[in-house]
């Protein structure tokens, strides 16, 4: 590993380096939980790969980072500046809300950011200079690439319908007991309509009582995931009375994802409860990374075992084997997608590795009884779909 890539991990922050290959990047380093295919298409947003320094914006002070070096480039973010507030022509109505514990990012000021910057040039040897970075900021160019990790909340007098769909995903994500789900359900959630008026004065009481109906809606589906009763209404005593302590809209957006996430975590404990050590370790790689092409090889190496012995117990506690496991995880994932998002199913397909979008449509109605279109047009077919459903995992 070169001083480059040891100075990126160092940092600590996302990040990706690829190689130019026939006009094509190849990646050949990346950290951090930001999809490739995110950083991908960032590649191919820089206008002029012959420039040094190039900064996108995604939202008021959240940016990303492009040095370029011979047939090298590295990007770097999102990255989280604090004193740095760019012009947004949303509307005054609107409120860009950045979760940090999402991004997995961190925040930095603008002169902790050029100085890492100005170390990482000269690592690579680039003749970029202090006055190039600060005007590189300044004329950054808008990006919606990382627009799944932020949440614009539209405060507006009228109200407005909250999507189906969305609410659905958002009760999915704590009935399967996946944590990883819930913000991207939350921000569907919040972006597929304003949040209606729910009481008169402030936008803080209006979000502050969106939030008490969001939670104790989500409550019911952990109950139905095996919760107990008395537990989940205590929960939701406790979750209100921290919501109404919360005093900015950052901080109640915050907190009403981490009151759904703490939800869909003790789901998760119900449903790993019984599982062994290496099975629970290996459903975890498996739901966490839906796109992923990990082997029954590779996992059992992680695991130190023996790809025979994990399969075996893994199809003794899950009810499945391995390789079906890791279809329904990424059939599920599809099932977000199609209903969150307008994104091509070959698209999809790519995202979560499928071979094609044959391959996808095929298992797709294999699965769930029918296609990746009919469910997209028609939620409601999905409305019983359920992952564990093929499984015989013991719940509580």
């Amino acid at each position: 590993m070169g001083l480059d890539q040891l100075y990126l991990e160092a940092l600590a922050v996302p990040a990706a380096v690829f190689k130019t290959v026939q006009h094509r990047p190849k990646i050949i380093f990346k950290q951090g939980k930001i999809l490739t295919s995110a950083y991908i298409a960032l590649f191919y947003e820089i206008p002029d790969h012959a420039t040094a320094i190039t900064v996108f914006r995604h939202s008021q002070n959240l940016f990303s980072l492009c040095l370029t070096h011979a047939d090298l480039t590295y990007i770097l973010g999102p990255i989280l500046v604090t004193d740095i507030t760019a012009h947004d022509p949303t509307s005054t109505e609107a409120r860009t809300i950045y979760l940090p514990q999402v991004l997995s990012t961190y925040s930095i000021t603008r002169d902790q950011c050029l100085k890492q910057i100005l170390a990482l040039s000269q690592i690579l040897h680039l003749s970029v200079t202090a006055e190039a970075v600060t005007s590189a900021f300044e004329q950054a160019l808008r990006s919606d690439q990382f627009n799944d990790k932020l949440i614009l909340v539209n405060f507006n007098d009228e109200g407005a319908h909250v999507s189906y769909a969305y609410e659905k995903a958002l009760k999915t994500a704590v009935e399967l007991g996946k944590p990883s789900m819930v913000h991207d359900a939350l921000v569907g959630l919040v972006n597929s309509g304003r949040i209606g008026i729910l009481a008169d004065g402030s936008n803080l009481r209006n979000i502050k009582n969106w939030g008490i109906i969001s939670t104790s809606v989500t409550l019911r589906a952990a109950i139905h995931a095996g919760m107990d009763f008395d537990q989940a209404y205590s929960l939701n005593d406790h979750y209100v009375r921290t919501l109404e302590t919360l005093t900015t809209y950052d901080d109640v957006m915050t907190g009403i994802e981490t009151m759904i996430k703490d939800m869909a975590q003790r789901v998760h404990q119900l449903k790993s409860a019984h599982l062994s050590a290496p099975v629970r370790r290996a459903y975890q790689v498996i739901m966490n990374s839906p796109e992923s092409t990990i082997t029954v090889t590779q996992l059992a190496n992680q695991l130190g075992l023996s790809p025979h012995y994990l399969s075996t117990l893994f199809t003794a506690e899950i009810g499945i084997p391995i390789s079906r496991f890791k279809i329904l995880v990424k059939i599920n994932r599809a099932i977000e997608i199609l209903h969150t998002t307008n994104l091509p199913l070959s698209e999809i397909a790519a995202i979560l590795n499928f071979t094609d979008q044959a391959y996808l449509t095929r298992e797709f109605k294999r699965f769930v009884g029918v296609s990746p279109n009919k469910a997209r047009k028609n939620p409601h077919l999905t409305d019983d779909w359920h992952l564990y459903n093929f499984t015989s995992i013991n719940i509580g």
